[in-house]
């Protein structure tokens, strides 16, 4: 789904907004439409997630971390991987 991303000449992110209706282009002001992958999520530092240096701006992305009960799952996944194994090796 297309993101729009409203923002000043210092790429502070003023507002985003997606969905139907699609959201109105603003006049005047800096803006840009993105398509925002899976798993990422806009990087934001001081406000600032666009990068202006560069012609055309760029919208700064970053994986968006695991959640605290996806950290879980994979720590109880690994620990029946390994008593499988050492029930495997006949340790146990």
């Amino acid at each position: 789904m297309q993101t729009l991303i409203i923002y000043d000449e210092e790429g502070y992110i003023l507002q985003t907004r997606s969905g139907e209706p699609k959201p109105k282009e603003p006049k005047g002001v800096p803006f840009m439409w993105v398509d925002i992958p899976e798993g990422k999520r806009i990087k934001r530092e001081n406000g600032v997630g666009v990068d202006v240096s560069k012609t055309p701006h760029e919208v700064t992305l970053e994986d968006i971390p695991p959640t605290e009960l996806e950290v879980l799952r994979s720590d109880v996944d690994n620990a029946v991987l390994e008593l499988t194994t050492l029930i495997g090796m006949g340790d146990i």
